[in-house]
């Protein structure tokens, strides 16, 4: 299943912290995929950073999503559920 991870900005910061994302995805996960972005948060524009993954392991990602929320302080991580991926070798 393919799993797309939204963050945001550092609430206290205001500074997308993506390095620090993906090292903390990458002590989890061998692969994914990231992309920047820019997302709106309670009405205003913030940069994001997006991380897709390939796994069976939804509970992982979940626990992922949760520490990212945590050590990137912030409100909440928005995880959605993609579907089927593929690889075409």
């Amino acid at each position: 299943m393919l799993y797309r991870l939204y963050i945001g900005t550092n609430n206290k910061t205001g500074k997308l912290e993506d390095k620090k994302a993906i090292q903390l995805t990458s002590r989890r996960f061998n692969g994914f995929t990231t992309f920047k972005g820019l997302g709106y948060w309670q009405g205003k524009p913030e940069k994001s950073l997006i991380i897709e993954i390939e796994t069976k392991k939804e509970q992982s990602v979940k626990v992922l999503a949760i520490e990212l929320a945590k050590k990137l302080k912030q409100d909440a991580i928005g995880l959605a559920k993609i579907g089927k991926m593929q690889f075409i070798s």
